[in-house]
């Protein structure tokens, strides 16, 4: 009893503590400048009224998703609390997506709009600024993690693209749900992370273009090459003659010496002969267009031998070829190397050693973007200047997400792989069908039939039938054959006692005799001398 209770707390206990662990979660990220499950639907978010944006974003299963292919989407919401400055504090801009239906060419990128207090969600349009632009974008390549800052020129007044160099390529392709992060510091560092892994990681001032900061020299636009500078390294040697044997005329090709006319090649076959479907044209005027003549065409005959017409030997490459002389190359002694302009010192640079806050304060999140992709699905948008709420999104409610879908996919593996064998199984089974309709009794072949459907819905018997097969003809075989071999033994014995022919036994025996009769020839021929004495004694 005490089991049976405890198996039914366990399952009431475990979603109990997901539920507080959840909860706790979600109060932990209270403060978070905006964090979105869609668990309450798309409360908050509008989608734009400009007539450019023909797609409506829908909400999904708690998700925001871009349901229609080949549409530009663009809807927004209004950060709570104020908007967000960077460069003080840790930026922490982080969301799902998951391109439920393959990613082919489309963006899946999030803009996180600069503050504006007028600004409306209903009034977002391709020209609304952003401060940061980050996440994946893909069209007929690898795709990449866009991370883009809008920095503020502080000599022109004017915004310009911070691209970050190399950007880390996308896993999107899979079907997937994969959690972008992006980490924006005040030390001016950042980081891209993807599925909690970082991709990539450095400084501001060096991974980035065009660089944040203005370069402290630039090239003097006064400057000029002087007229007798000496650019090139190489020179035609002066000294250099043409070899008296160097042929220039020689030709690249000759007719090949050693070739000869295949036998049946016919010179007397023309090659093209007049064309014997071809008709006067009703509107020809032997008048106006002369004597009329039909069009020749290749000769068909000549496919049926090797050739016709007259024969020429095939060209071949001339061993004595050389080509026009040209003089080789020296070094110049009169080369300076490359001219370059002076460098002088940059009217226009300023050390800034804050960059971020050149970068506009977030007011809003929008999704603007342009699809070849449907079914595009948004989730748990999180805009923070703490990275443990990232940490806690992730575990709470991605890390869940993703090992559901990788078990899902890996089940579907599995049944594919199934469904696969089986098929191989059923068309290897079947093979036996047709003989045994013919030649088995037809209680064999109802029996044949129900033992391989069993075997296709009990696989595991499938394979030890398979395993058993094998085994048992081997022994079999072996048994056979050791009594095929004692069976050939004994007929061979009882022949040769039958015909009198010697055996192996017998041929063994008469050696031994031989032996023995050779033993006592010996020893006759040993004792003889011994009995010739005696007769001489009674002699």
């Amino acid at each position: 009893m005490p089991s049976r209770m405890t198996s039914r707390i366990a399952p009431i206990a475990a979603a109990a503590l997901a539920l507080v662990l959840c909860c706790a979660a979600v109060g932990a990220l209270e403060d978070a400048k905006l964090f979105d499950t869609f668990a309450g639907g798309l409360d908050g978010w509008r989608n734009s009224d400009d007539q450019m944006y023909n797609g409506k974003a829908t909400l999904s299963g708690e998700a925001l998703k871009l349901e229609s292919e080949a549409r530009r989407y663009g809807l927004s919401k209004i950060l709570g609390g104020g908007s967000l400055a960077l460069g003080d504090e840790p930026i922490v801009l982080q969301y799902d997506v998951k391109f439920s239906k393959g990613h082919g060419c489309s963006g899946g990128y999030l803009k996180f709009l600069s503050h504006d207090p007028k600004f409306k969600p209903e009034a977002l349009n391709d020209k609304s600024d952003y401060s940061v632009m980050f996440g994946p974008d893909k069209c007929g390549d690898a795709g990449k993690v866009h991370l883009i800052l809008r920095y503020k020129d502080r000599n022109t007044g004017e915004y310009e693209e911070k691209h970050l160099k190399n950007p880390p390529r996308i896993p999107t392709a899979d079907g997937d749900t994969h959690v972008f992060t992006a980490v924006l510091l005040p030390d001016n560092t950042y980081k891209v992370l993807i599925d909690d892994v970082v991709e990539q990681e450095g400084s501001l001032f060096e991974d980035f273009e065009p660089s944040f900061l203005p370069p402290k020299e630039i090239d003097d636009p006064t400057d000029s090459k002087p007229a007798d500078w000496v650019d090139e390294p190489k020179i035609p040697d002066p000294d250099a003659k043409k070899p008296d044997d160097w042929d220039e005329d020689a030709p690249a090709k000759i007719p090949d010496a050693s070739a000869t006319m295949p036998s049946d090649w016919d010179e007397s076959m023309p090659t093209e002969v007049t064309d014997p479907e071809a008709v006067l044209p009703e509107d020809w005027d032997e008048d106006e267009d002369g004597e009329w003549e039909p069009p020749t065409v290749a000769n068909p005959d000549c496919k049926k031998v090797s050739g016709c017409g007259k024969w020429t030997p095939p060209l071949v490459d001339n061993p004595d070829y050389k080509g026009k002389w040209m003089r080789p190359f020296i070094d110049n002694p009169a080369y300076k190397g490359p001219w370059s302009p002076k460098q002088i010192p940059n009217p226009d640079y300023y050390d800034d050693q804050e960059p971020l806050k050149s970068v506009a304060p977030i007011g809003a999140v929008s999704v603007e973007i342009w699809t070849m992709d449907g079914g595009i699905i948004f989730d748990n948008v999180l805009v923070s200047t703490d990275e443990r709420q990232s940490k806690e999104v992730i575990a709470t409610y991605w890390k869940p997400k993703s090992e559901e879908e990788k078990a899902m996919a890996a089940k579907q593996t599995a049944e594919s792989n199934k469904h696969q064998h089986l098929a191989f199984w059923r068309s290897m089974l079947e093979k036996v069908d047709p003989i045994l309709i013919d030649n088995a009794p037809e209680g064999v072949v109802d029996i044949w039939m129900a033992v391989k459907e069993f075997l296709l819905r009990n696989i595991i018997f499938l394979y030890a039938a398979v395993g058993l097969v094998p085994t048992g003809t081997v022994i079999t075989l072996f048994v056979l054959c050791v009594k095929r071999s004692e069976r050939s033994a004994s007929d061979e014995a009882a022949r040769k006692k039958k015909t009198d022919e010697p055996t192996a036994d017998d041929s063994s025996d008469e050696e031994e005799e031989e032996e023995e009769g050779i033993e006592e020839i010996e020893e006759e021929e040993e004792e003889e001398p011994k009995v010739t004495k005696r007769r001489g004694r009674r002699a």
